[in-house]
């Protein structure tokens, strides 16, 4: 007879007390959207298509209908985001999902939203590619093509929830951000996040800050013209609803003149509006906070800088470098596009920089060009998340 089997006792994780539930990563988007429009006070269209992993957000979000919700799910991509861009225009906070290919569906409709200046959530779920690829497998590889991934200088903010229970959270700033600055915005997930689950504690939402939409209702004097594209601080335009008394007014894809609207082809215009886009969301930036660091301090020997479902085994690599000695710091970013204000400095006040990716080093190229880091890759596309044994090992090469 083989030799008894030994009892081990698993001491209790430690957790803050509260309520807890189960939420997969598909599950907390749903609320996080569902809390998002609430804290906006604006009801919530959303138009989507099937597909894996992004389908279980349209199951879950058609069960909460009594929260403002209209659910569509169209005869295709294209008609799916069109449909919720349509909504946002008529004043509801249109939101649409997909995975990279469906994403790529979306792309010029995703541009149209930019030039409109309409409030759009876009949720990416990402998966293995290109083409039809992997599609029950995990990657992060659409990092540029949402950042990048549109025809001209088209200018979006990209967010990135980094485990199920914090999508809850990327969600609701993804509508903060999408109706404060009038503009569509990305929220990148995927495969591993979507169908994780994890022990979520259900947040008291009287911590978070609302944020109400005010819609445009002052017709103009006698004798002046209705201003869609005028501008506050922030330089976002004023949301009218059509059939607003007064305030009828034209809005489209082809460019146009600042203030009016009206169609305008002129140089001048142009290159003004497109500095007005641009500037728009770079000065996201001035709403989001600072970069942290999750673990370790700044200046030390090296960073290990991710994004997001590479989290958990980032933060265990790294804490246990830590325990075991060695100079070490983890950072992982939730704003990818704009970056924080801080993030240059802070990466530069380290020595080595690695970031560990599921793809073949899409975000270490963006901090490259944005700082002239000499951020080194950690690459992975098997389709199955990292490892904390890998990113241990890739600490330890960059340490020696």
């Amino acid at each position: 007879m083989g030799a008894p089997f030994k009892q081990h006792h698993i001491a209790p994780a430690p957790a803050e007390p509260g309520l807890y539930r189960t939420v997969t990563g598909a599950e907390a988007l749903a609320l996080g959207l569902v809390a998002g429009c609430q804290l906006a006070g604006v009801n919530m269209f959303f138009g989507s298509y099937p597909i894996t992993p992004a389908s279980p957000l349209l199951h879950h979000l058609a069960r909460l209908k009594e929260f403002g919700i209209t659910t569509f799910q169209a005869e295709d991509e294209i008609a799916a985001i069109c449909a919720a861009i349509g909504a946002s225009y008529a004043g509801q906070l249109g939101i649409t999902s997909s995975s990279g290919p469906g994403i790529a569906l979306k792309t010029e409709a995703i541009g149209l939203a930019v030039m409109t200046e309409l409030p759009l959530v876009v949720v990416n779920s990402q998966r293995g590619g290109p083409s039809t690829g992997l599609p029950t497998k995990t990657e992060q590889s659409d990092l540029y093509q949402a950042v990048y991934g549109r025809n001209a200088d088209s200018p979006v903010p990209v967010i990135a929830a980094r485990s199920p229970a914090d999508a809850f959270e990327c969600a609701i700033e993804a509508c903060r951000i999408a109706t404060r600055y009038m503009t569509p915005v990305i929220l990148l997930t995927d495969g591993y996040i979507a169908n994780a689950a994890e022990p979520w504690r259900v947040p008291e939402m009287t911590g978070f800050a609302p944020f109400p939409v005010s819609f445009f209702d002052t017709p103009p004097a006698e004798g002046q013209s209705v201003m869609p594209y005028s501008r506050n601080d922030e330089l976002a335009r004023p949301w009218i609803k059509p059939g607003t008394p007064g305030l009828e007014h034209r809005i489209g894809g082809i460019e146009k003149a600042p203030g009016t609207g009206n169609i305008d082809y002129r140089p001048e215009v142009h290159q003004e509006m497109t500095n007005t886009r641009w500037g728009k969301v770079m000065g996201i930036a001035d709403s989001i906070p600072d970069q942290d660091i999750c673990l370790g301090g700044e200046g030390a020997e090296l960073a290990v800088v991710g994004w997001g479902s590479t989290f958990g085994p980032i933060h265990q690599a790294v804490r246990r470098a830590i325990a075991a000695g060695k100079d070490v710091a983890h950072i992982h970013v939730r704003h990818i596009w704009p970056p924080p204000k801080n993030l240059g400095p802070l990466l530069k006040s380290f020595k080595k920089v690695i970031v560990p990716e599921m793809n073949m080093g899409q975000y270490k190229t963006l901090l490259r060009d944005q700082y002239l880091v000499d951020a080194q890759p950690l690459t992975k596309v098997s389709g199955h998340p990292f490892r904390i044994a890998e990113i241990e090992a890739a600490i330890d090469r960059a340490l020696s």
